[in-house]
């Protein structure tokens, strides 16, 4: 074992924003249910790395004050299972640059919500984080299942990393001391998980150590807090998957919830009671402040910390002040003394008159950036022994509270003046020195070599690879192309249908409209492409193993597309200081489409290909994806194109790089609907490649819509298996969807089963 690689592991982790951070020996899972395992996934992993965020405080004293549907600042736990996602993923890749293989497993949303096959469980994720908190030594099992810290008690979120890497594991917390069975959670339970349908209790045991905990049913319990239903309605005796469907139906839906179990759960030893400022305990803070205002040098670091997270502008103000104006903010913050504002700006928008069909959106990259400032300015005010809650502008449809948000938004949008930006705040009880910040991207300081920059700053934000083209080496490339691309039939789905109930869709018909770099940007001279990894062992343990897990790899589709959101959000935002103009594409060519997932629909595999094989990036296959030297098919694409002239990177070695497609149909023949329909050949350069192309009304019935059982959804257990009728046509397509799984459909998990069947993808076994 390496304890130093455990050091720095962990030391990365920190530097994540990690609160906890700890190590279980693969050992430890010895007794799971392979189905739900690390060692079910990564059958040689060695250890779990596990890191947990803390909520603040305040998110859970002042969230859900009233009514569980009243959220508040606790809606910040979706920023929570975000950020943790970033340390994941990140922490996978830190294990791949120093030699081990590692799977990132998300925060929350990729689970099987039935039992499945000889696994009983309900709501079953890829593996267990709760479990795994308990397995590295940070938790032990309260009654309701929760994980609960020495430090925190349950006020935690969870994300973990599977490795071969040789960790040190830490001790186990010895079971039984945190939980004093006070009955809180029993009390407060809205849908009484705890008392009503509980089949007694269950335990785990891990080297000795017993974990117990309640076994209750858990479609009672994601009664509210999952599928929306009024927590405050009669539920009935027995709940079930049947009884959601109907009562949805009778009742509808008012809207997630904050579990109670969380709200009311401390150790003993850190509750404490103040039911003027909170019905729930208050958690007895590791530091008490010694005046009402942090050293200067503490606020310029919280302030420092926002700006460098990607803030635009940050505005600190009295709470005071805004009470002399006629705005109380107290119902979000009984203690409150300080409010401080944050805005997030996009960059610059394209230039009118190009075309905005595969426009990068930047909403989510937006949003989060924003969350983490004010999530890490009210923890870090929090480690002070100060309050902290951070807010965006929702979260509360009633009083008290929605009155002062609101007004808070009137005031911060009104000044922001520019719709475009994400707006958040954090309260505080710290008296902090009003002031404002802004950031400015000045212009590139001349000694600085243009193309040399870029390169180095798109790799500090997260890229993995960086390669250059100019706009007529890939005009000339695509040009190439389309005459076997354009104008082929897409067929667009806009769901109607009502959640979990029923699954109805409206089809138009469109043409696909193959593009060049000057149709977004008329006067493009070059184009940067950025291209973030997959996990290698995320896409080799797919469908494999004990686990026969497609949860690691839809977790990369799409952090994989949101790491690149966020490098070029900061990206664009420098080059347009340097006096830049920049436009961010998913699919440039628009030669590719998008694939279902549960985080949404995202680009998949074929997209930005042509861009990548002209930035030098690598070479396009017989299947039509790209094959970097370095990261085989395991890489996804944006494309910026600027009206700077940078000088191109040579192109890689394009011939070479396919010498395994030389006699191999692998992608062809296992493409699940027989969407390859013929070939195209793209030239560059003076070199031609031959690559099939697919009938794109078939792959979307797969991949877009998620439609094949064999394309990754039996993995989830869902019930969808619709196989496309020799000629698509929009009916035909409208009657499919509507056949999807009720409850599984929210969270589509497929996979391009053509790329899975590459060598350049991943090890093939048949």
């Amino acid at each position: 074992m390496d304890q130093r690689l455990t050091a720095l592991a962990k030391q990365k982790a920190f530097e994540l924003g990690a609160d906890l951070v700890g190590v279980g020996n693969i050992e430890r899972w010895s007794a799971a249910p392979p189905l739900m395992s690390p060692l079910g996934i990564m059958p040689d992993g060695r250890a779990v790395l596990v890191c947990a965020i803390h909520h603040t405080d305040a998110m859970i004293e002042v969230g859900g004050e009233g009514s569980p549907h009243e959220q508040g600042t606790y809606s910040y736990q979706y920023f929570m299972n975000s950020h943790l996602d970033v340390i994941s993923y990140t922490m996978s890749k830190f294990f791949e640059d120093m030699g081990y293989r590692a799977v990132p497993i998300t925060a929350s949303n990729i689970w099987r919500y039935r039992e499945y096959k000889d696994l009983k469980a309900t709501f079953a994720p890829d593996m267990s984080h709760i479990y795994a908190s308990v397995a590295a030594g940070l938790t032990e099992l309260g009654f309701s299942g929760l994980a609960m810290s020495p430090e925190f008690g349950p006020r935690n979120r969870f994300v973990s990393i599977i490795t071969d890497a040789p960790l040190v594991p830490d001790p186990l917390l010895p079971g039984g001391t945190l939980c004093d069975n006070c009955g809180q959670c029993k009390k407060h339970c809205a849908t009484e998980a705890f008392t009503k349908e509980v089949q007694g209790e269950v335990a785990i045991e891990i080297e000795g150590h017993k974990y117990s905990r309640c076994d209750k049913n858990l479609w009672r319990c994601a009664w509210s807090e999952h599928f929306g239903l009024d927590c405050e309605a009669d539920i009935p005796e027995k709940v079930d998957e049947p009884v959601i469907l109907d009562k949805i139906k009778e009742l509808g839906m008012r809207g997630g919830t904050m579990g109670c179990c969380l709200k009311f759960c401390l150790p003993r030893d850190k509750r404490s009671w103040d039911k003027e400022y909170s019905s729930a305990p208050i958690r007895k803070k590791g530091a008490v402040p010694a005046r009402p205002n942090p050293d200067r040098g503490v606020q310029e670091s919280i302030l420092s910390n926002a700006l460098s997270n990607g803030a635009d502008i940050i505005s600190v103000q009295s709470a005071a002040d805004w009470a002399a104006m006629g705005y109380d903010l107290k119902p979000l913050l009984p203690d409150v003394k300080s409010i401080v504002l944050f805005a997030v700006k996009t960059p610059a928008p394209a230039p009118a008159g190009g075309t905005g069909e595969k426009l990068t959106g930047l909403s989510h990259s937006t949003g989060y950036v924003m969350n983490k400032c004010a999530f890490y300015t009210a923890a870090a005010l929090e480690k002070l022994g100060y309050s902290g809650a951070p807010y965006f502008m929702g979260g509360l449809k009633q009083d008290p509270g929605k009155t002062a948000i609101e007004n808070v938004k009137k005031v911060w949008t009104a000044a922001v003046n520019d719709p475009s930006a994400a707006l958040g705040f954090t309260l505080t009880s710290a008296e902090l020195t009003p002031t404002e910040r802004r950031s400015v991207y000045g212009a590139k300081p001349a000694a600085l070599n243009s193309k040399d920059t870029i390169r180095k700053l798109a790799l500090e934000l997260g890229a993995d690879v960086v390669g250059f083209s100019s706009a007529k080496r890939l005009t000339d490339a695509i040009n190439s192309v389309r005459g076997a691309l354009d104008g082929e039939r897409i067929l667009n789905a806009r769901e109607t249908g009502s959640l979990w109930l029923n699954s109805l869709a409206e089809i138009t018909e469109s043409q696909r409209q193959v593009h060049v770099p000057a149709d977004y940007l008329a006067s493009a001279k070059s184009v940067i492409v950025l291209g973030v990894r997959i996990p290698k062992e995320s896409s080799d343990c797919l469908g494999r193993h004990g686990a026969e897990a497609i949860g690691p790899y839809a977790f990369a589709q799409h952090q994989s597309h949101r790491t690149l959101g966020n490098a070029i959000l900061t990206l664009n935002k420098i080059l347009q200081g340097w006096g830049m103009t920049c436009v961010a594409v998913n699919d440039l060519a628009n030669t590719g489409s998008v694939i279902s997932n549960p985080r949404g629909a995202f680009p998949n595999i074929f997209a930005n290909r042509v861009a990548a094989l002209c930035a030098g990036l690598g070479t396009i296959t017989k299947g039509g994806f790209v094959n970097n030297p370095q990261f085989g098919t395991n890489l996804r694409y944006v494309a910026i194109i600027t009206d700077a002239e940078l000088p191109e990177d040579a192109l890689a070695d394009i011939h070479g790089l396919r010498s395994k497609c030389e006699g191999c149909d692998r992608c062809l023949t296992h493409c699940t609907v027989k969407a390859y329909k013929g070939e195209a050949a793209v030239q560059v350069d003076g070199h031609r490649l031959k690559f099939g192309i697919v009938e794109q009304a078939r792959c979307d019935w797969a991949l877009r819509y998620g439609l094949i059982a064999d394309e990754g959804q039996k993995w989830t257990g869902s019930k969808t298996d619709v196989q496309p009728p020799e000629t698509i046509t929009k009916e035909a397509l409208a009657e499919a969807l509507a056949k999807r799984d009720p409850i599984l459909r929210i969270r589509p998990c497929v996979a391009e089963m053509c790329a899975m069947a590459c060598p350049y993808t991943r090890s093939q076994v048949d």
